[in-house]
Formats: structure tokens, sequence, C-alpha cells
């Protein structure tokens, strides 16, 4: 029994696998190789494929961060019937697919910004000849890059106290992922600060003599290692310094940065200061950037006391701004440098300007945004690398770790599809910084699918309506109905602004009536996640009935009467993207009955009971009650043929005592009109057949020929 249940488990394995196979075709089962061409290189899936997160990838070097590229697909001609490629995010269709001599698939794109887009893929629809379905195959790319980073040769001497800045060369600084904080504890702490220039290395030196600087950097995009593995890491940065001590002593602040307005000349700034034997209690001292007499004052320091700590107690009013990377500050007895030390003297943080960019477009300045939508947001003003920036009402808030430095930094953040607000107010720490997103709602034309036109029993959509819409016998009303909750259905539109025109034309298209319905504003019903915010005021909330705008209402319209509705969004508030919609109701009928007078000549009549083709006829007058027929779909346009019946004064108008053949019947005519004439002519030329009995001869017959018919 085990051993059948191990037999049956082992083939429905393999048969999964079979079917898993079918449904999920291989690459190798559908394509015989895939190139890729960038610049003078050529990599191939059969040489330069790389397992990366369990799939198949294939790797290709860079150095421009939008490269043209060139893919050839070589399929195997007994699996693929045709290729098609699909849009994508990371890359531009410079030139469409395209079939060479049925050998291979040649495809050119635009990559874009290679080094910050991530899964990069390109996908096909593929056509497979043992399927139906098309089968959607999606190409992996791994891209890779040669990244180097180095300290140059100068500088070698560090001073204890004393800030340095050093530029990191390096080929490619946007793929360096730098921290944003300081190192501790090392005997030469270093920070990054990124630039339009580059990279610059900030170094503080802790300890005397030889010191070593490692440091390590991760990338965004990877190189390969010998055993062909992506590696995203670099080998450390190293260098040498020799640390010296200060030229001065040197005493520290508790703080690394003030805010120059924290601590102007007004409101000192309390701090504590290293204390030294030599400096003065109840004393103030001058800060300048110079050992030299006559430097412009930064500061004073005024010490208080002594602390338990061992530091001493200050005021500290500030005149002037200061970076650290700029030099040591000198703490001055009068013109006598007696110090140093150093810190930031930086303005106060402020936002100065917002702009916002959205996926597939450019930064743009502006703090307008919308319910639902995913935006970056870059904030620009002064010293905002210490900002706490935060955001009141904004979800899934990511901060940009590249655009990130004291004049700018960027956040990603969605906004709530429900809410509420109309300002997202944005916060430094717990304080307004006086800029807000405005929470603006939508206003995109909605196409016609939430109008119905309602007639006499029947209902269409309006955006899938005819431009002819024919009704037979009387038409009660017209009634435009809105599906409100369809309007925010799948994506947010907002209040839809309409205009709807009128016109009522009778069969000689004289105008009988005409109306116009302006500031027409339809609102998104309950089913929509934005129905309690949106505005009521101004909003229809019922269907519109045309007999309530018409002099002459719908049911008391003649027959091929026609009303025309042009219904439009409004071409001021949506502009070029403003759809509009006409439909005609045509009120029309497929007969008509009319009381006809017509004068055959040369009528054939064949009398029964009589021997010989028959006798032909001079001018006879007829007298016909008789039916048309109207065209389907056409506006009063009569079918050639009616049937009547009525009497016949045969010969009527031959007068002559030989004259044996007039006579008076009852007949059943019907008459043909081979020659079109227009609506408006009195005069056609109709042939005639049918049949009948005359009444003074008592004689059934049958009768054809021709006529001339006289409409009054």
């Amino acid at each position: 029994m085990n051993i059948r249940f191990h037999r049956n488990g082992v083939i429905l394995f393999f048969t999964l696998c079979s079917f898993s196979a079918l449904a999920q075709p291989a690459t190798r089962q559908i394509f015989n190789n895939i190139t890729l061409r960038i610049d003078t290189a050529l990599y191939s899936w059969e040489n330069n494929r790389l397992e990366v997160r369990g799939e198949p990838h294939l790797w290709f070097a860079y150095q421009e961060e939008n490269p043209m590229v060139e893919l050839r697909f070589y399929p195997r001609q007994s699996a693929v019937r045709g290729l098609s490629v699909l849009p994508g995010n990371g890359f531009q269709i410079l030139d469409s697919l395209l079939n060479v001599n049925d050998e291979y698939y040649r495809l050119k794109l635009r990559l874009q910004e290679l080094t910050q887009t991530d899964f990069l893929s390109v996908t096909l629809q593929v056509n497979l000849s043992y399927s139906k379905t098309p089968y959607l195959y999606e190409l992996h790319l791994f891209p890779i890059t040669h990244t180097m980073a180095y300290l140059p040769e100068e500088p070698h001497e560090l001073f204890i106290g004393e800030e340095k800045s050093v530029r990191l060369e390096t080929n490619n600084p946007e793929n360096i992922i730098l921290p944003n904080v300081w190192t501790t504890g090392l005997p030469v702490n270093y920070a990054f600060r990124r630039e339009e220039q580059g990279i610059f290395v900030q170094l503080m030196p802790n300890r005397l003599g030889t010191q070593e600087v490692h440091i390590p950097l991760r990338l965004h995009k990877p190189f390969l290692d010998e055993e062909g593995q992506p590696v995203y890491q670099l080998p450390p940065v190293e260098k040498s310094f020799t640390v010296k001590p200060a030229k001065l002593s040197f005493l520290s602040i508790n703080q690394r940065e003030v805010s120059f307005e924290q601590g102007n000349s007004r409101e000192a700034l309390e701090i504590e200061l290293a204390y030294d034997s030599k400096m003065k209690m109840q004393k103030t001292y001058r800060l300048e950037g110079q050992e030299e007499p006559g430097g412009p004052l930064i500061a004073e320091i005024f010490t208080r006391n002594v602390l338990g700590n061992g530091r001493v107690l200050c005021w500290l009013r500030l005149y002037d701004y200061h970076r650290r990377n700029q030099g040591y500050l000198y703490i001055k007895d009068g013109d006598k440098a007696v110090y140093i030390t150093n810190l930031d003297i930086i303005p106060e943080t402020k936002v100065n300007k917002v702009s916002l960019r959205r996926e597939g477009q450019d930064w743009q300045a502006g703090n307008d945004v919308f319910p639902g939508e995913r935006i970056d947001i870059r904030i620009e003003g002064q010293s905002l690398h210490k900002a706490d920036i935060r955001f009141d009402g904004l979800a899934e808030v990511r901060k940009d770790s590249l655009i990130q430095n004291d004049r700018e930094v960027a956040f990603s953040g969605t906004i709530p599809l429900g809410i509420a607000q109309k300002n997202i107010t944005i916060y430094n720490g717990s304080e307004p910084s006086g800029q807000v997103l405005r929470v603006r709602e939508y206003e995109r034309p909605r196409p016609f699918d939430y109008i119905s036109l309602l007639y006499g029993g029947d209902s269409v959509a309006l955006s899938g309506a005819n431009q002819l819409i024919f009704v037979e016998e009387t038409l009660p009303d017209i009634t435009l109905h809105f599906d409100y909750n369809l309007i925010d259905q799948g994506r947010l539109y907002g209040r839809q602004e309409l205009e709807i025109d009128i016109e009522v034309r009778e069969k000689s298209n004289a105008l009988v009536d005409q109306r116009e319905i302006r500031n027409l504003i339809i609102c998104p019903g309950e089913a929509s996640p934005r129905h309690s915010i949106y505005p009521e005021e101004g909003c229809r909330l019922t269907d519109i009935k045309l007999n309530e705008y018409l002099r002459k209402k719908t049911f008391e319209l003649e027959t091929w009467t026609t009303i025309r509705l042009s219904i439009r969004q409004k071409p001021e508030k949506y502009g070029k993207n403003a759809l509009s919609k006409t439909v005609e109701f045509v009120l029309h009928k497929k007969t008509t009955f009319d009381i006809d007078v017509s004068f055959p000549a040369g009528l054939v009549v064949k009398r029964f009971n009589e021997s010989g083709f028959g006798n032909l006829g001079g001018i006879s007058m007829a007298m016909m009650a008789q039916f048309s027929f109207y065209k389907d779909r056409q506006i009063a346009r009569a079918k050639p043929y009616k049937f009547g019946a009525g009497f016949l004064a045969f010969n009527a108008f031959n007068f002559s005592e030989s004259n044996n053949d007039r006579d008076v019947g009852i007949v059943v005519l019907a008459s043909l009109y081979p020659i079109p004439s227009k609506d408006r002519s009195r005069l056609s030329f109709p042939l005639y057949a049918g049949g009948g009995y005359f009444l003074s001869k008592s004689k059934w017959f049958l009768l054809f020929g021709p006529g001339i018919r006289v409409s009054f």
C-alpha cells in the first residue's frame, strides 16, 4: 500500500511539473537567444545570465545614466507566432518592435535614471503557436556599474578640534549611499555631505599621532566579483593622517551648531564651555574667524561660573554666520587670541519653497495635491539638514536619502483617498513652517457613461447612443437620468459641469423651439470616497425632463419632428479635454394614409371572359385611398411604391360618340414611382398595376399602365 501511494505521488508530482512547464514556458522554450547591445558592448542571455532573488536576469554594464540600448529576441520559429512590447517604467521606447526577416525581433530603448531605478524589466506579449491565450514574458534586466572612490593625497595633517572637509574622489557619486550621521568613538570621526560639486567627507580628529581612517561605502548598483556575484559594498576608503595638537588650547562647546536667531545680541544663548584655569569669570570674550587682530566680530562669550561637571556656564551672543569647515573660531581677550573653539552658526531653519513631482513628470513649483495620488515633495529653504519636517495628514511618508542637505530635502507620500482637510500643514518639529499642501478636488471630464436617456419606455446610455434615434408613435417625454455613483467609480473625476442645448425642428426643418441649460453641476454619489467632502451647493439631485423646458411638449409634436440634444462638458473648465455628444430623436411612422387623385393614360385593360390581350385606354381618372411606406432609419423618405383602393373612371376624357369603353370601376391598385421626385413636388409619373370591377358592364378586369399623379 505504501509503495502504491509512493508511485502515485511521483506520477502526480511529474504531472504537475509538466503542467507548470506548459503554463509558464521557460525562456529556452520561447527564444533561442536574447542579446542586449549598449555602446560597443554586447551581452547575451546565454553568456550573461545571473540568478537574482530566485529569478534569472540579463546583466549588463553601463556608464551613462540614460543610455540607449538595442534588444534582439531570437524566437523559436515553431513556438512563436508574434511579439509585441508593453509599456513599462524605467525606459522609453525609441523604436517599435520590428521583425527582421523572420530571424529576430529588434527593439530600441532609452533607459532612464538607471542608478535610481530598481526592478528594471521589459514585458513582451508572446503569441504562442500551441496556445490561444497570449503569454506575458518578462525579461529581467540587471544593470551593474564600476564605481571607484578614494581620498586625495593632500592633506596629510589634521589638528585637534579642527574639522577638515575633504572631497571624495569618485567616478559615480550618485551610486554611493551616504549615512546621515557622524561616527562616534573613532580616532578620527567622519560624516558626509552631498553638494552639487560632489561628495565631501568631514573629518574631526580626536587622538594625536598617526591615525588610519577606514570608510566603508555602500552602493545602489553593484559590480560583479571574480565569481560573477553582485557586490553592493565598495572596498573601504583608507587614508593615513598625522593628527597634531592645536596651536592654541581648544575649548569644546556642548553644541555643534546653533541658529543665528537663537543667540542674537538681544537674546543670549546659554552654552557650556570646556574649563581652563586661565579663563576669567564674569568676563566677555570675542569670537573671531582669524588669529590676527582686526578680524570681524562673529560672536561673544560671557563667562558666568564654573559648573560641578568641570565646564563653564556661559552666555553666547551671535553677530554673524560661521561654518566649521571654514576654520577655527578664535576666543580673544581684546585683540589677543587665547583659545580656539569651533561650531556652526547657521541661519534659522526656514521653508521657502515647495515643489512637486508626479509619476512621469519633472519637478514643478506648486503645492496643489489631489486625493489618492502619490507624489514626491521637494522642500527648499535654509538650514534644512537639522529640520524635523512633518506633514499633518500625509500617509506613507518616506524621506529621500539622495536629496538631503541644508538647502533642500525631499520626501514622498500618499494623499489619503478620504482626506477631509483642505490643507496639509508642513511642520518643522511642532512649529508650522509657513508652507502647506493644498488638497484640491479632481476636475477631470468623465465620459458620458453615467448619463442615460429615457424615452418612450426605452433607455440608452448617452456614451453609446446613436446620433439618430427613431421613436414611433407618441413620445411622452425625454429624461436625462444621472447615475451619480458611477462618476468616481474606478478613478476620481470630481464634480461634472455640463451644458445642454435643446432644439426642436419640424419636418421642413423650421425651428419650433430652442432652450439652453447652463451651469449644470452633477456631483458624485454616496459610493464615492469623496462624497462627504464634495460641496453640495449647486449640485443637481434630480433627473432632467425635457417637457419642463419646452413650450410645446414632446407628446404634442407632429410626425417627423426632430428633437436635438447637444450635451457637452463646460469648455471653459475642461479646455481641449471637454467631451460633447449630440443625439437626435425623430418622431416617425412606418406608413401613412392619404387620398390620391391621378390621371392614368395608356392603361392596358384585360376584361375577363373576353378574348385578346386587352384594350389600350385613353386618359382616365382615378381617386384612390392609399397607403405609403417609409424607409427605415431615414427621415420622411417614402418607399417608391403605394397600395390603395378606390374608383377608376376609365376613358373618362374620351368624349367621342364611338367610345364604348367608358366606364366606372371599383379598383385595387399598386403604384410604382420609378422616377424619384422631390418632397414638395406636386407632379409625379407612377406605373399602375391592379384589378377591379366595372359597374356599368358588370365585368371583372385587370389593368397595367402609366399615369400622371397630381397631389394637393
